[in-house]
């Protein structure tokens, strides 16, 4: 293995940006029985889409920081993360498994220190505060949001990114024995196989995601997904955020007023980037926007509100009865493992769930068991 590119804290750094030593790092990283793992991405801040940037692992010795941009092709290292024999320890794990399954790679054998923090009773579980109190450690948290997309990324940005996984291992190390002493490591354990399954799905009718103020007529959805594909193709031009193109509160302007003039609001409305204010731009927009009310029209598509995806929920003296029976069963939860852990095993929507339905559903294993005999204990049939 090449000299690294920097020392930090007694570790050796290596920056990995040719095909050749990435066949040596995942080589390297193929003998080791755990791995350390985060990420660096861009999502919507400050480009299109959802962007790896950085990759970083740690074996417990050796750091090796891998740059995506110049090595293309990651299936050396997604072969080392979807070995089963190999432990991969994660801090809140979610976001970076989605991205590495959009990207083709299913992690397997996963633990994470967040997961660990919860099932610890701890009240704040980010990787800053629980290295100072664990390992007396103090990070310099300074580069978090700084732009990962920037080529060449700083010395400073290489030693944030190399921080957040060179103590994992220890950090790891100290939350399972506390794990273990509490008899909870069939938690820990059930949680990373739940991790395992998050898998990257691309959204159906992604332009009614969009966060608005108020909930859209029939007519204003039809009319939004044209517009929609047309920010979006332009964010991808330009490889911008498609919210720095034309915002939510700009497209809501439009939608409120879509036979109005496209001029008075392409030119005296916030939240729209200045090169939509070109001409053809200016022109595709009034075709588009035309063509779909006139569609709509065509269509007989109802100016009014779909129902609502929320409905409010049944209050009967049944279901006020069986909220009441699971709010003691949370209460002595509290009382058992804390009051951050108990969500893990009892949370509001299985609560709301039994309360309108009287049909108990909690999918972990662990959970189940725990909340059924904590049930019993209390004289509680559910």
């Amino acid at each position: 293995m090449k000299e690294p590119a920097f020392v930090l804290e007694g570790k050796p750094v290596h920056v990995v940006e040719t095909a050749e030593a990435l066949q040596a790092a995942a080589h390297h990283l193929s003998q080791k029985p755990e791995l350390a793992l985060d990420l660096e991405f861009d999502q919507h801040h400050y480009t299109y889409g959802f962007t790896l940037c950085l990759i970083q692992i740690s074996d417990g010795h050796d750091c090796f920081l891998i740059d995506p941009i110049p090595v293309k092709d990651l299936q050396p290292l997604w072969d080392v993360l979807e070995n089963p024999a190999i432990t991969k320890i994660f801090h809140h794990a979610n976001n970076d498994l989605m991205l590495l399954s959009m990207l083709g790679c299913q992690v397997r054998n996963v633990i994470d220190t967040a997961v660990a923090a919860k099932i610890l009773n701890y009240s704040k579980a980010a990787l800053g505060v629980l290295l100072e109190e664990e390992l007396g450690l103090k990070l310099d948290k300074s580069q978090q949001m700084s732009n990962w997309n920037h080529r060449p990324l700083t010395k400073r940005q290489l030693e944030y990114a190399a921080q957040d996984v060179l103590y994992l291992h220890a950090l790891k190390e100290v939350m399972v024995m506390k794990i273990e002493g509490l008899g909870r490591m069939n938690w820990l354990l059930e949680e990373g196989k739940l991790l395992e399954e998050i898998t990257y799905t691309e959204q159906e009718d992604p332009h009614l995601k969009i966060k608005f103020p108020q909930r859209l007529t029939y007519f204003q959805q039809f009319i939004l997904l044209p517009i929609y594909e047309f920010r979006d193709q332009l964010a991808q031009k330009w490889n911008f955020p498609a919210g720095q193109v034309i915002n939510t509160s700009a497209l809501m302007a439009l939608l409120t007023n879509p036979e109005g003039d496209i001029k008075d609001w392409l030119y005296h409305t916030k939240g729209i980037h200045g090169r939509v204010q070109q001409e053809r731009y200016e022109g595709q927009l009034q075709r588009i926007v035309n063509g779909a009310v006139q569609e709509a029209y065509k269509r007989k598509i109802p100016h009014r509100l779909p129902p609502n995806p929320y409905p409010p929920r049944l209050k009967t003296p049944e279901t006020e009865a069986r909220r009441d029976q699971f709010g003691l069963v949370l209460k002595a939860l509290i009382d058992k493992v804390g009051a951050y852990t108990a969500p893990m095993l009892l949370d509001q929507s299985i609560i709301t769930h039994y309360s309108q339905t009287g049909e108990v559903v909690i999918p972990k294993k662990y959970a189940r068991e725990i909340v059924l005999a904590t049930a019993e204990e209390l004289n509680i049939t559910l």
